[in-house]
Parts: C-alpha cells; structure tokens; sequence
C-alpha cells in the first residue's frame, strides 16, 4: 500500500467526480445513466483512482455496493474538495459581477401546492441577476433533506424536518396546516367528524410517518398502526384506500377534499401548523453564491407572509 498521495490534477478531478456519481448512485450499473459511461469504463475509472490513491475505496459485487472505511473518508474529503472549487469559482465571477458555480438545492416533497412556498419566486428573483449557474432541484423525503445538506450533497434544503444536525442552520420560512383526514369509503364517516376525540380515535389504523421522528411529531401518533409511508403521497394514497387515517397537509389534500375523496377530521383538535425551514451549512454561510440563493428565499418567503 502506498503512504504518498500524489498532487491532484485534472485527471484525479474527472475520476473523483465518477467515484462521487457511483457513490450517490449506490452502484456502478445505477451511475451509467447519470454518467453517460458504461459499466466497464465506469470501473476502469474507479480503478485507475484506487491505484492512484493506493487504497481500495469500495466493493461490488453479489452482496451489493458499498464504500470501504478509506472510501468514506475519500467520498467526505470529495465533498469538501469540490465545495472548495466550487467556492472559488463563485468568488472570483462574483468579483466579475457574475454569478458562477453549481448549485444544489433539495426540498421535501408535494411543496408545489403550497401558496406560501417561496421556492419558485425566489428562483425567478435569482435567475435575473447576470448569471451562469448550474442548478439542480431535487424532491425528496424531508428527512433526507436535512441529511443532504450535512453531508454536502446540496448546498439548501428546504423542510419540514428538524433534528438539529450539528454545524446545521435552521431558518423558519412559514409555516403550513397539516390536519387528519381519512377516505370518503373510511368508517369514520358515517359519524359527526367534527366532534371525534382522542379516545374515539382509538380503534383506527393510523399511518405512522416514517419521514419524521418520534422527537420531532407535533401531532398525535399514539393510535393503533400497521402502515407507515415515507413520503406525503404515500400518506395520500392509503388514506384514499378508506383503511386508515393520517396527517396530510391542507394544501396538499385540498383537490382531493373538494372532491369528496378525503374527509377532514375535527380540524379544531386534529391540527398544527408545522414550520417550515431553509437548512444551510453554517461553514457556508460566506459563499456569494449560497448566501445570494439563501437571501433570495428568506426574502421572498417574508413577502409571502405579508397580507
């Protein structure tokens, strides 16, 4: 094994950025659409950084891919490393009067129906400033926001979820309603909805929500389950099946509630309102490019709020 890691050049950021894609793609044959390489060059690349490197940074084979402890810490420093570039990038085109660099910005999933979500205006408030960026959007669970911005896969995430991941900033945008609901076929309906209390709520078969923490639930969750969803359309879908009820945001299942689909259930004691954040890694905060796409959403998040 060699101890010496040779200065990297252009090479080594080629390679780093395949073993980055086939990292977050968890496996060679899943990275060949996101690389536009085949599975034969995709290994070549990996390894050619192995022998370079001198270490074996993952396995693949019949048990499936997985990193080995030096290729976490390779996948970590790679995160860092093109953080960095990143950065410059922005710095010297900032000094330009330019916007210049990747961004990344993920968000929890069904925000599209929300009338306080600040995520498109701020895009339009963004975009019209000189600019070259490169963005990417991604919807995902909003626990998997929070875990994306700690790791370095995003630079923003926008969520609902809040676990106070160290070195993590949390910045409240709004808030939305979620309430309980249950199907329109759901037994439930053939009683006063309206009136329904905790101990009459017993009996039902509630869908846990597996994208948030026992710690974090601002709603009840202690009746009876045999489901849980990870997503909110998950949560939509078995509610629609009239076996069980569950939370939902009231944007969200407004089309399906005026439809007669869904039924809301006593929204004077079934509901909340749950904040909603912009999460940023405090380390970045000074990036003219993060801090002007943080800006734009704080700012138009508060113009939404005004009446």
């Amino acid at each position: 094994m060699r101890f010496d890691i040779p200065p990297l050049d252009k090479i080594d950021i080629r390679l780093l950025k395949v073993f980055k894609a086939v990292t977050e793609c968890n496996g060679f044959a899943a990275a060949e659409e996101t690389l536009n390489l085949s599975r034969s060059t995709i290994s070549i690349h990996i390894s050619d950084l192995e022998t370079r490197f001198g270490i074996k940074l993952c396995t693949r084979g019949p048990g499936g891919f997985s990193l080995t402890p030096e290729g976490e810490v390779v996948y970590e420093a790679t995160l860092r490393l093109f953080g960095e570039l990143n950065s410059f990038r922005s710095a010297v085109a900032g000094a330009k009067g330019k916007l210049m660099g990747e961004l990344s910005v993920w968000l929890m999933d069904n925000m599209a129906t929300d009338p306080h979500n600040p995520l498109r205006p701020a895009l339009r408030r963004f975009r019209a400033r000189p600019n070259a960026v490169d963005l990417t959007v991604n919807v995902v669970p909003s626990n998997d926001v929070e875990r994306a911005v700690y790791d370095g896969r995003c630079d923003l995430g926008i969520t609902g979820s809040r676990t106070d991941l160290a070195d993590l900033a949390y910045e409240e945008l709004h808030t939305e309603s979620i309430a309980l609901y249950c199907g329109s076929e759901h037994p439930l309906v053939a009683r006063n909805l309206d009136e329904l209390t905790v101990e009459d709520l017993n009996e039902v078969d509630f869908i846990r929500r597996g994208f948030v923490t026992q710690k974090q639930e601002m709603v009840e969750t202690n009746w009876n389950s045999s489901v849980s969803a990870m997503h909110t359309e998950a949560t939509l879908q078995l509610i629609l099946t009239g076996l069980h009820v569950g939370y939902l945001p009231e944007h969200y299942a407004g089309h399906w509630e005026r439809d007669g689909q869904l039924r809301r259930i006593n929204p004077s004691r079934f509901r909340v309102d749950w904040p909603v954040y912009l999460v940023s890694r405090k380390l970045d905060r000074q990036s003219v490019l993060i801090a002007t796409m943080r800006n734009d959403l704080l700012e138009t998040a508060k113009s939404l709020k005004l009446p």
